[in-house]
Parts: C-alpha cells; structure tokens; sequence
C-alpha cells in the first residue's frame, strides 16, 4: 500500500522483505557517502528496518521504500527523519537511490512527494534538507524540489546546509 504516489513511484512502508534491496543501497559506499551514519552491514539493516517500523507507528513517518509503478522494482528510499540542530528540532527529507536508478529525476520526484506529504497530511509549517556541501547532485535535487538554502550548520561532528521550504509563506 502506497503512503505517497507520485507519477513514476510508489512510496511504501519499508518491511522485512525489502532487506536484500536495502542490502544493496545502505550498503554501497558510493551511495553512502555523504551519510552521516555510513555504510550499513547485515546487523545495521535488520536495525534500520526495526526503527522505520517504530518511526511509522509513533510519528506516523520514516523512511519509505521506492518502488517503480513500470515494474514494480526497487528504486531506493525517501523519507523523514528529526534531528536536533542548535537546539531546533528539525523534519527533514532524505534519500538514497539505487546506482542503477540514479540520474533518472527520481530522487526529485520522491522528494517532491514526500514534501506533498509534509504539507498536506502532516501540516508542517516546514521541512528541511541537510545537505553536505559538497554534495551537488543533492543540492540541485533540493533546488528542483523547491528547497531554498537557509543556514549552515553541524550536525553529529558533520558540516551541512539547511535547505528549508516554508509552508506557512504560501498563500
């Protein structure tokens, strides 16, 4: 069942039967390399599926899995995850994408869903992007997504920029 659809993705619950797709993006350096919590092993996915399905049922959020509405394949993850910065809490989206899935406007069009998401059935005010700086490929998908860069921060020993869309300046 979908949480968000959008024109070429399902977003869904992540579950146990996702595990070897995960395997393959969380586990990947390539694809891990801005993340602040780093390369998954086994142990790291089986804890990362638990916490998506405790994130589902206290917050009603999380990260979601990508899957093609062609082929129903596996695409990657978006979702949303809290973080503490300078005293704020802060929702924001994240992602990772397949290699193969990269390149696609698929990170773009998750991220805009998940935003849609925020908005209508969550009604922020606002949602944020941390970002490595020097991170492009993620800067211009926030960019597509109608993120605009707020500050510059740290978070966990990383540097990152906040991108922020806010909802409570749309008319």
């Amino acid at each position: 069942m979908s949480i968000v659809e959008t024109e070429r993705l399902h977003i869904c619950e992540i579950t146990d039967k996702d595990s070897v797709a995960l395997r393959l993006v969380l586990s990947d350096p390539e694809i891990m390399k801005y993340s602040i919590v780093g390369v998954h092993n086994d142990e790291d996915i089986t804890k990362y599926i638990a916490n998506c399905k405790q994130q589902y049922e206290t917050k009603g959020y999380g990260q979601w899995a990508l899957f093609s509405k062609v082929d129903n394949s596996f695409v990657g993850i978006c979702g949303l995850n809290s973080h503490s910065v300078e005293g704020e809490e802060l929702l924001h989206v994240s992602y990772r994408l397949s290699i193969s899935e990269q390149g696609k406007g698929f990170a773009s069009e998750a991220t805009s869903g998940v935003v849609a998401f925020c908005k209508q059935k969550l009604k922020r005010k606002n949602i944020s992007a941390l970002i490595d700086p020097n991170n492009l490929p993620s800067i211009k998908v926030a960019s597509r997504s109608g993120f605009s860069f707020f500050k510059s921060s740290n978070i966990q020993g990383f540097d990152v920029d906040i991108y922020q869309i806010n909802f409570s300046n749309e008319i």
